[in-house]
C-alpha cells in the first residue's frame, strides 16, 4: 500500500516531469516560430501550452489552496480556521484581503526561507498586522475564538490574530501573548506580541505579569541590540 509520503513524492516528480515537457515544448515551439515566416495559431498555442506546463510545479500546489463553493472563491486557510473551532472568525475573514495576505505569507514563509528573504517575510507580516488591526476596528470578533485558535494556527494566522488584537483590545489575552513571546513561530510574531504586552501590561493580573516575566527570562529575544530586547527591558522595568 502506498504511503502518503510516497504519494506526495510521486506527485512532485510528476509535476517536475510535466515542467520538463513544458520546457521542451516551449523551446521547440520557439525555435519553429523563429524560423517561420508566419507562425500561425497552432504554434502560438504550443508556446502557451509549454509555458503553462513549465510553471506547473510552482502554480499547482497553491491553486489547491483555493476552493470554489456556492458563494464563490474560498481560501483553504479560511476553511481551516473554521474547522479549528473559530467559524465566526472564518466568516468575517472570508472574502477579505486579510485571508489572502495570510495565505500569501504562508507561501513566502515556506518558499522564501533563509536570511536572504528575511526582510521580505517581515514586510508581509507587518502588512498583515496593519491591515488586521484596521479591520478589527470595524468588526466584532469573538475573543474566545481568537484565544482558542491561536495555539493551533499557522505562522500567518498567528500574526493576523495579533494584528486583530492591536485593533481591538477586547481580543487581548495575556496567556496568548506570553506564549507568543516564549515560543514564537517567527521573530516578528514575538516582536508584535511584545509590543502588545508592553502597551497592555497595566491590564494584566499579578499572575499574568509573573508568567510574562518568566517567559522573558527564558525566551530567545535575539541579539543584544534587537528591538525585541529593548521592549523586553521596558516591560521588566514596568513589572519588576
Amino acid at each position: 500500500m502506498m504511503t502518503a509520503e510516497a504519494s506526495s513524492g510521486e506527485k512532485r516528480w510528476l509535476l517536475w516531469a510535466i515542467a520538463v515537457i513544458g520546457l521542451i515544448t516551449l523551446v521547440a515551439a520557439g525555435w519553429k516560430i523563429y524560423f517561420a515566416a508566419d507562425p500561425g495559431a497552432a504554434l502560438i498555442a504550443l508556446v502557451i501550452i509549454g509555458a503553462v506546463l513549465l510553471i506547473s510545479p510552482f502554480v499547482l500546489p497553491y491553486l489547491q489552496a483555493i476552493a470554489v463553493n456556492a458563494d464563490g472563491f474560498e481560501l483553504r486557510l479560511v476553511r481551516e480556521i473554521a474547522a479549528q473551532g473559530a467559524p465566526e472568525t472564518a466568516r468575517l475573514l472570508n472574502h477579505t484581503e486579510l485571508a489572502e495576505i495570510a495565505e500569501a505569507y504562508g507561501v513566502v514563509h515556506t518558499q522564501l526561507a533563509g536570511d536572504a528573504f528575511k526582510e521580505t517575510r517581515t514586510q508581509v507580516q507587518d502588512q498583515l498586522v496593519n491591515r488586521a488591526s484596521a479591520f478589527a476596528r470595524q468588526r466584532n470578533f469573538d475573543p474566545e475564538e481568537i484565544k482558542q485558535l491561536f495555539p493551533k494556527a499557522t505562522a500567518g494566522v498567528r500574526v493576523l490574530l495579533l494584528g486583530l488584537m492591536k485593533g481591538d483590545p477586547r481580543l487581548i489575552d495575556a496567556t496568548t501573548l506570553t506564549s507568543a513571546i516564549a515560543m514564537p513561530v517567527t521573530a516578528n510574531e514575538q516582536y508584535h506580541a511584545l509590543e502588545l504586552a508592553e502597551k497592555n501590561l497595566r491590564h494584566f493580573t499579578d499572575a499574568d505579569r509573573a508568567a510574562l516575566r518568566a517567559a522573558l527570562d527564558e525566551a530567545d529575544l535575539g541579539p543584544p541590540t534587537s528591538g525585541r530586547r529593548m521592549i523586553a527591558s521596558r516591560i521588566r522595568a514596568m513589572a519588576p
